[in-house]
This record gives structure tokens, sequence and C-alpha cells, in this order.
């Protein structure tokens, strides 16, 4: 329900109606709604790294094609739920600094995530395939900020074919090692 109509537009008795749980029950777990809503992204960021490092665990690939599926199957789900995108990032979008609870909790989620997504980054830098100029931090916060950017995108014009292209330009173009990179000769 939040990541269909995000936190202003899930009411509480709603919630209650959908899940056949008197208030008085849901009060003895949660103080608020707001409460609710920090324990729902940190139980969705637990099973979004789960799954993250039991892909990763259980692959072969090389750390660049490790990414790239990651992200292609980011967007094979995204596609699946109608172009919602990701709960913790439309809740940002929404909510952002409104709620110091809320904000800790995505705070959490995003460091958890990215600090998986450093180190592949820095293993593709060992095994140079990635460019080694900048720091894997600034490479996975340029990787994600261009993604988080891309989804708004999707959602103003509902395409998300630009999407697996901002993903190409990245891992493709922009973050490949200077020797790798082929320019054209002039005619």
């Amino acid at each position: 329900m939040l990541a269909e109509h995000g936190y202003h537009g899930t009411g509480l008795k709603k919630i209650l109606e959908t899940v056949e749980v008197p208030k008085g029950s849901f009060y003895n777990y949660f103080a608020s709604k707001e409460e609710f809503v920090s324990e729902t992204i940190g139980q969705y960021s637990r099973n979004s790294a789960r799954k993250l490092d039991d892909f990763v665990e259980k692959s072969n690939d090389d750390p660049v094609t490790k990414i790239r599926k990651i992200f292609l199957a980011l967007l094979t789900e995204i596609e699946a739920n109608g172009q919602r995108g990701c709960l913790v990032g439309n809740l940002a979008a929404e909510i952002g600094t409104s709620s110091a609870l809320c904000q800790r909790s995505m705070q959490h989620a995003f460091a958890s995530w990215k600090e998986r997504f450093i180190d592949l980054i820095s293993d593709a830098q060992n095994q140079n395939l990635l460019r080694q100029d900048l720091s894997a931090e600034i490479l996975c916060d340029t990787l994600w900020d261009t993604w988080q950017g891309a989804l708004l995108k999707m959602k103003i014009d509902g395409n998300t074919s630009h999407l697996k292209k901002t993903l190409e330009v990245m891992l493709d173009h922009l973050f490949v090692p200077a020797a790798s990179i082929q320019i054209p000769e002039e005619s």
C-alpha cells in the first residue's frame, strides 16, 4: 500500500482493515503510523539486502556484469509493478526530511545498499574493469544518483527505456578505464 499510494495516501485505518488487525493491537507494537513506516522501510531494506547478497554470492560473473544484472533485475521488477519504483526512493521523494524517524531508516537503507555496491565497484576497479581515477564511493554515488534521477524521469514520462540507456552509458562509457575508451577516427 505504501509503494502504491505513498505515505500520505495510505491511511492507518486502511492498513488495519487490510491486515484485519484491531487498532488497539496495532498500538501494542507501534506508537504511530510513522514508527510503522520506519519499521517497514527497515524490513524492506533488509529483504532487499538479503536478495542482493544471495545474488552476488551465487553469481560467477565479473563485478560489472553483476552490477548490470542487478539493475536490469530492478528494471524488470519496476516494469512488472507498474513503474512504481523503489519503496525507499518513493518515500524519500514524498516525505524526505519531514519525518526524522523515517529519514534515519531511509539513510540506513541507502547506506546498506551503498556498502554492497562499493564492494562490487572496488572489485571491478581491482580487475581494471572500471576506471580507477575516481574512488569506488564516488562511482557508486554517481551511479545511484543517476539511477534515481532516471527513476524520477520515468515517473514523469511513463517510459522505462531510458533506465536501461542510463545504465549502459554509465557502465559502458563513463565508468570504463581511459585505455578502454574507443575514440572514432576522424574522416
